[in-house]
């Protein structure tokens, strides 16, 4: 059996939008300690649906789970600036 090499991974899609409400800040600042928010709810439920609509075949969701793998990061990253400037 030859081996073969696998072909390349598609390019990874780049997202320019920070779908993060604008009052988001505010309300993360007078939320309870304990409750949770997630600035990423639309790339979630997007992610879910096509998961329920293509009968949980993950490959065919891949894109959504990458948007939403980005829209955590940027999230982050952007946490930890703030925090570092002390202003959350």
């Amino acid at each position: 059996m030859p081996l073969t090499k696998p072909p390349p991974p598609p390019p990874k899609p780049t997202f320019d939008e920070f779908s993060t409400p604008a009052d988001f800040e505010e309300k993360f600042r007078k939320k309870e300690t304990t409750k949770y928010m997630n600035p990423c709810a639309s790339e979630e439920k997007q992610s879910m649906k096509c998961l329920d609509v293509n009968n949980y075949d993950k490959s065919k969701c891949e894109y959504f789970f990458l948007q939403y793998r980005e829209c955590k990061k940027k999230w982050q990253e952007e946490r930890r600036r703030l925090r570092r400037a002390g202003q959350l």
